[in-house]
């Protein structure tokens, strides 16, 4: 009973907040056909972008055809960075950043956005004591990055739709 009520409880708030699910994104419709090319395309972010393209109902391309989107990923770059050290010399915490620098040409070529640097940031503890989990929270992390690297380029797709 404690269960339903709790339930009830949180989807009022949530709903009293504006909370809402994101539906499926509004993608210019030159991009009905589109290909993704990036040096690397096994990369989580890649991947990841990929399929929320087609969750989007964008049809995935192989190659550009003249009659596809192109939506270039130029480079992508996982780094991580010293943030804080200890009065030992030692590094308390890490700044890993990830960048993707893309572009889109609608299907004649046509640039339609230029190139853009897009960047996401995430901080996380290092302990020396627990080097294996410090492993684990950095592949998290950076799994995290790519995943929310795609769908903020899914959003930034969106909003030229609106434009």
């Amino acid at each position: 009973m404690h269960r339903v009520v709790f339930t009830v409880l949180l989807v009022s708030l949530l709903a009293a907040c504006g909370f809402q699910l994101r539906g499926e994104a509004r993608l210019p419709a030159f991009m009905d056909r589109t290909f993704v090319a990036a040096a690397d395309d096994s990369t989580l972010f890649v991947r990841e972008l990929g399929l929320l393209l087609e969750a989007n109902g964008v049809e995935r391309v192989s190659h550009s055809d003249g009659q596809a989107a192109t939506l270039r990923i130029e480079s992508q770059s996982m780094s991580r960075q010293p943030l804080s050290v200890s009065g030992q010399a030692r590094v308390r915490e890490y700044l890993l950043v990830f960048e993707v620098n893309w572009r889109l040409e609608d299907p004649s070529g046509e640039v339609v956005l230029e190139r853009d640097r897009m960047r996401i940031t995430r901080d996380y503890s290092f302990d020396e004591n627990e080097i294996l989990a410090a492993q684990r929270e950095e592949e998290f992390l950076r799994d995290d990055l790519s995943r929310s690297m795609a769908s903020r380029l899914v959003r930034r797709l969106e909003a030229l739709a609106g434009s």
